[in-house]
């Protein structure tokens, strides 16, 4: 179980990685293929739309198919995607690239989130679930971190091409510890168009919808901060480089927190933890927001990953009490389809406010986001105290 949780969680982490190593680098991409800066930005935006798009159809697969074939061929896809993303100097041709790169990504936490909830002891469940969660957003570090520093030292394309390396390795290694060694079969015997409506069919459980709808905001601010924060400590008074931006990203170190707190919600509450994480987070995007302060913005960014990595397995925790065994791919990845569509849209949409209100506008939407959120767990906490 040990070995298999740790592949999981690293390919996992190698994978999320893939999504977000383009945000430190948008002024070197917009110089490699003269570009301007607003538009560098869709790299991101294409790969986590494509990534987040995924999970809508990966859900109903993953409760079909091999699980672990499934993270091993997106492992083996997403090598080959970035490699070639490396190879062309096209920006069109690259944006094509990144739309794979987030296919392949997406097909790994759409098949390891669900096979660890279900190979895990019931007793173990919350810290393993925490535990892989946890590890999505050190991926999410580690892209942006790694990538930042990487691409000052020998440039973008040595840096994603070192990153299809390391992925191709992976691919045979998931092969060799989770594939070969897979006990848990596939036994769903419904065809794919059922588990899509099931999956559809989770949206109108008003449960699910809110806790998918506390994701969607959450992320919208989230993302929509981290995002633009590139943007933010590229210009005055900061002026960071690429490598300095990626350093200040190791603030999202926090995320570790993660497995303790599936394992604390056992005894404090769910609900409560969650409520805990939210205003975190809130509190946090006022540090990032309001100062011109390196340490704030620091600790801004610290508390903002800590607050929504309390709030991330959690939330995973109360959709799965609220489907079947059966349909817990469709669910997870359907939340993962909310969160990181919220984010992809908030790195869309906020570009005119970026444009028209600078840091001032993308501190105040990033803040009605949270929240909305907020409110909407606060709703939810309040009707099962009520029950």
């Amino acid at each position: 179980m040990r070995s298999k949780l740790f592949i999981a969680c690293l390919i996992n982490l190698l994978a999320v990685s893939t999504v977000f190593m383009t945000q430190p680098i948008f002024a070197d991409l917009a110089t490699s293929f003269a570009v301007d800066l607003t538009k560098a930005r869709y790299s991101f935006s294409v790969v986590s739309l494509f990534y987040t798009v995924s999970f809508f159809f990966l859900g109903p697969a993953a409760d079909k198919f091999d699980l672990t074939k499934m993270a091993c061929t997106g492992t083996l896809l997403l090598s080959s995607a970035v490699l070639f993303s490396s190879c062309t100097d096209n920006f069109s041709l690259f944006l094509v690239g990144m739309a794979f790169v987030g296919i392949g990504a997406a097909m790994v936490p759409a098949s390891m989130f669900p096979y660890i909830a279900k190979i895990s002891p019931q007793h173990k469940t919350g810290v393993n679930m925490g535990t892989i969660v946890a590890s999505g957003t050190l991926g999410v570090i580690f892209g942006r971190v790694s990538m930042g520093i990487q691409t000052a030292a020998v440039g973008w394309q040595y840096s994603f091409r070192s990153v299809a390396l390391v992925l191709l390795v992976l691919s045979v290694v998931s092969f060799l510890v989770l594939v070969r060694n897979n006990d848990l079969k596939p036994d769903n015997r419904q065809k794919l168009p059922q588990l899509f409506a099931n999956s559809l069919r989770l949206l109108f459980d008003r449960r699910v919808l809110a806790l998918l709808l506390t994701g969607f905001f959450l992320f919208i601010g989230f993302l929509g901060m981290v995002t633009f924060l590139t943007y933010r400590l590229a210009a005055p008074p900061f002026n960071f480089s690429s490598g300095e931006i990626g350093w200040i990203s190791f603030a999202g170190i926090t995320a570790l927190i993660a497995p303790f707190a599936g394992s604390l919600s056992q005894k404090t509450g769910t609900s409560k933890i969650v409520l805990m994480g939210l205003l975190m987070c809130f509190l946090s995007l006022q540090l990032m927001g309001w100062f011109t302060s390196t340490t704030l913005t620091a600790l801004g960014l610290l508390l903002l990953f800590l607050g929504v990595y309390i709030v991330q397995p959690l939330v995973f925790l109360k959709i799965g009490e609220s489907v079947s065994r059966d349909s817990l791919g469709s669910a997870s990845s359907m939340y993962i389809f909310f969160c990181i569509g919220g984010g992809s849209l908030s790195s869309i949409f906020l570009g005119p406010v970026w444009q028209s209100y600078g840091w001032t506008g993308i501190t105040t939407t990033s803040s009605i986001a949270l929240l909305a959120s907020l409110l909407i767990m606060s709703v939810i906490a309040l009707r099962e105290k009520i029950s």
